[in-house]
């Protein structure tokens, strides 16, 4: 490959990435807002709604892995075509679903192109940027990713007020397929991959059958009893599977990135203090419209006004948190940042049935802003924690992390949730009974704010780079077939 060339057309190539986020993110955060319209249109509780996120969210564990190796292979043209066509055909079957299964089964789809997009995605970033831009092309991605989440929830409420929430996905259609023109006109830049690796995906799909099958079993805690076979089961196939993968890992005729990575504290600490910051967000962030829609009786147009701070938040501080930890690291951004996360959850705990909207505003800004402070920082913490060869696949790995981390946290929240909702139920009114199972659940996500902050300060300032921008992941070779 051409650095240099590929350096000069950097931001060509940025494009089609950023076009991808911008189209998961656009249509996670519409989604958001139709939850509630979605669960009266097809007539299903919460606990089945919140598997329109979580099938999603367990698709994309089950290939991150998988599609970052089968990317190292085939390149980042084919990783990009392949994951535009899927999430346009997943969106078409979205649209056209009439019952809460087969719109799960469409979300299934579409979590295929979108997986896609999210592993290789930070990769190409770091290869097309020179290292000591790296924190600015993430930066520039995170602003995408916010800019998603910006148009989402105001579109979302004005489509949701005109009409039905079939619509919502159709707004896809026509960016994938600029995104699609911009594949064929652009990429073909970039030469094949030369001497790619072996693909090996028994180690992958071992770690994403662990995953997948643990997460799952977290699902079921509100359904059936800790001593039904079926979560046992579960959590039997969940527990092989993850020795199989540690087994697999030990050789290095077999491994996919070896257990060596683990004697890098800067790639474990980033990836902590990701799945903690992620298990605590996203379930607030299932459970906020609720709230706003059954306990304050918005419209999901005043809903949607309220979701986009967050992400109003994070377009104005990433990209300048990203440019600050080229030049002064990454530990106090990344801490500070997920302590400020911390106190505007615990202070949005405190909502009641009659707070203020300046509040919650109040609430989500800090929420935002921390979030913000440490989203690009640590992903340029992870990305520069190994070597140029080994970005593809980390990629995977990162994102892979990232949707374990919002599985994982959906699934508590909802148990939580439904639980507590089972105690409070003498309370009285749904109202009164929403909000005091809503409260304990944000409290808990304060507290895996608190701890992805003690993953920050543990972690050195700074990765160790090589002459030619290549960084250190293990202390020995990296195994390329």
């Amino acid at each position: 490959m051409d650095i240099a060339k590929v350096q000069a057309s950097k931001y060509r190539f940025f494009t089609v990435g950023a076009i991808g986020t911008f189209m998961a993110t656009l249509d996670g955060s519409i989604l958001n807002v139709a939850l509630p319209s979605i669960a009266k249109d097809l007539d299903a509780p919460v606990q089945l709604v919140a598997w329109v996120v979580l099938a999603y969210s367990l698709t994309m564990i089950s290939l991150l892995l998988a599609f970052g190796v089968w990317t190292e292979r085939r390149g980042y043209r084919f990783a990009y075509r392949f994951g535009y066509i899927f999430f346009l055909a997943g969106s078409i079957l979205c649209a056209c679903s009439t019952g809460i299964y087969v719109l799960i089964a469409s979300r299934v789809m579409q979590a295929m192109g979108t997986a896609m997009f999210a592993a290789v995605g930070p990769g190409m970033v770091t290869t097309v940027f020179p290292s000591e831009e790296r924190g600015k092309g993430l930066g520039i991605m995170v602003m995408m990713v916010s800019a998603g989440f910006m148009v989402g929830p105001p579109l979302g409420g004005f489509i949701l007020g005109q009409w039905s929430w079939h619509v919502i996905f159709l707004i896809n259609i026509p960016v994938g397929i600029f995104g699609l023109f911009w594949i064929h006109k652009y990429f073909g830049m970039l030469p094949p991959p030369r001497n790619p690796r072996r693909l090996r995906l028994a180690s992958p799909m071992s770690a994403s059958l662990s995953i997948v099958s643990g997460v799952f079993a977290l699902t079921l805690l509100d359904d059936f009893p800790l001593t039904d076979p079926r979560l046992w089961g579960l959590g039997l196939l969940s527990l092989t599977s993850f020795i199989t993968f540690l087994k697999l890992e030990s050789i290095p005729q077999k491994a996919l990135i070896g257990l060596g990575i683990l004697r890098n504290r800067q790639f474990t600490t980033s990836l902590g203090a990701q799945l903690t910051h992620f298990c605590g967000l996203s379930g607030v962030t299932v459970l906020l419209p609720f709230y706003l829609e059954r306990v304050r009786h918005l419209t999901a147009q005043q809903v949607g006004m309220y979701l986009v701070i967050l992400p109003i938040m994070m377009f104005l501080v990433a990209p300048n948190a990203g440019r600050l930890s080229d030049k002064i690291g990454f530990r106090l951004l990344t801490a500070g940042g997920t302590a400020t996360i911390a106190i505007g959850l615990y202070l949005l705990s405190g909502v009641t049935l009659v707070t203020e909207s300046w509040y919650i505003v109040a609430c989500l800004v800090v929420v935002g802003g921390g979030v913000g402070m440490f989203s690009t920082p640590n992903a340029s913490a992870f990305m520069g924690s190994v070597s140029q060869k080994q970005r593809a696949i980390s990629s995977g790995i990162l994102a892979t992390n990232r949707n374990i981390g919002m599985s994982t946290g959906v699934a508590l929240s909802t148990t939580l949730f439904a639980y507590l909702q089972m105690q409070n139920i003498g309370l009285g009114g749904e109202e009164l009974v929403f909000i005091e199972s809503f409260r304990p659940v944000v409290c808990v996500a304060a507290g895996f704010a608190l701890l992805s902050s003690v993953f920050c300060l543990i972690r050195s300032n700074r990765s160790r780079s090589h002459d030619d921008g290549s960084y250190v992941l293990t202390d020995r070779p990296f195994n390329s077939g």
